[in-house]
């Protein structure tokens, strides 16, 4: 049998007590029900604001157009020490080509003015089979502007390119 509850007047009977504890439990579960809703509209629009194809702008990056040639660490080509470099990097002169590394101008090392310390990684195009990214570690004789030499293993046959495109690599 169910038992029957005699609704009164009075504010102080079980049932008004029992009908105010649900109330009260409804009201949170109601305001958890709404916020969620309205936490997954705000996902839902900000999805969306992402799908679009929103075209970001490319980073600026510095391009250089140089004349780009080859040396070997010779001392007719370098200094007296020619296994050490400017940016005191230690040459092996068997493996020269394989370690990519250039010299460049001194008008492009930032002790000279330029953008470039000792260390920088560059991406090289236009080189042929040259093109990649090589490590900024010598600098060139003043007489030179605007121009990088590749670091080569002696025997290397010489050449020459104009026109090349060099970059600050961010790795």
């Amino acid at each position: 049998m169910m038992r029957q509850i005699k609704l009164t007047g009075d504010l102080r009977s079980p049932f008004f007590f029992y009908l105010i504890s649900i109330y009260k439990s409804m009201k949170k579960v109601i305001i958890t029900i709404i916020l969620i809703i309205a936490g997954l509209q705000i996902n839902q629009q900000f999805e969306q604001a992402f799908k679009q194809d929103v075209k970001q702008p490319e980073p600026k990056v510095d391009t250089y157009e140089v004349t780009a040639t080859m040396y070997n660490a010779v001392p007719s080509q370098c200094d007296s020490d020619p296994f050490l470099t400017a940016g005191m990097f230690k040459i092996n002169p068997n493996k020269a080509s394989e370690q990519k590394w250039i010299a460049m101008s001194r008008d492009m090392i930032a002790r000279w003015g330029g953008k470039f310390n000792y260390g920088d990684l560059v991406k090289i195009e236009g080189a042929g089979h040259k093109d990649g990214v090589y490590r900024v570690v010598d600098t060139m004789n003043k007489r030179f502007t605007n121009r990088i030499d590749f670091l080569e293993t002696a025997g290397t046959k010489h050449y020459k390119f104009n026109n090349v495109k060099l970059s600050k690599w961010k790795a």
